[in-house]
């Protein structure tokens, strides 16, 4: 369909208007990051062509802007009932709790998940044996827990570690979904933790151009 979309190194894939992962699962707590969400952060600022460099416009896309008609299938927007959609709705990318700064995991948190050193992990990035990290932060990859335990399951060798991170260990974040966390964290996860990240920036995720 024209309205497939991915982001986050092309690890989430939007058809339908729902988020999945590469194994078919829908991300939880998964919403549309669209133009309009840009504007507010922006303060009102219409700059859309600057805002779209979160992903490569369509020709349809860029047609449909400038005021001509198009074919909404062409259209990759979010759904407002049966409301006509406006710029403002076109959607550039992915927001989800499992993004939140507070809850990804750096290098030394996949280090520690599979029980290896930090240097092992580099050579694994360095193999393409690891998958692509969803956000990078200046110089600082980071993955979304679900994915490096979807990889943890399904490579050769060890696990998830359950001794770092509790099998059934989970706290909500932003009050949207629940994930894993370490054990030593289990404990003030459900207050000072959570009750912070409410007040964190939203969990984004998208694509550049050409990603």
């Amino acid at each position: 369909m024209s309205d497939v979309l991915r982001c986050c190194n092309s690890t989430y894939v939007r058809a339908d208007d729902v988020w999945r992962y590469p194994w078919g699962a829908e991300v939880p707590g998964a919403v549309d990051l669209t133009i309009g969400d840009l504007l507010v952060l922006e303060d009102g600022d219409e700059r859309i062509g600057g805002l779209c460099g979160f992903r490569p416009l369509r020709d349809a896309e860029e047609r449909w802007l400038a005021g001509e008609p198009v074919e909404p299938h062409e259209l990759a927007v979010r759904r407002r009932g049966g409301l006509r959609p406006h710029a403002g709705d076109l959607v550039v990318g992915m927001m989800a709790p499992e993004l939140h700064v507070q809850v990804m995991m750096t290098v030394e948190d996949v280090a520690d998940a599979t029980g290896v050193s930090k240097a092992t992990i580099d050579t694994y990035r360095y193999r393409r044996e690891l998958p692509q990290p969803q956000v990078i932060r200046g110089r600082t990859p980071l993955w979304a827990r679900p994915i490096i335990r979807q990889w943890l399951r399904t490579r050769p060798g060890s696990g998830w570690r359950t001794d770092v991170y509790a099998a059934g260990a989970t706290t909500s974040v932003g009050g949207s979904a629940r994930v894993a966390v370490p054990v030593d964290e289990v404990g003030a996860a459900g207050t000072d933790d959570a009750g912070r990240a409410g007040h964190e920036l939203d969990p984004v995720c998208t694509d550049a151009p050409g990603g």
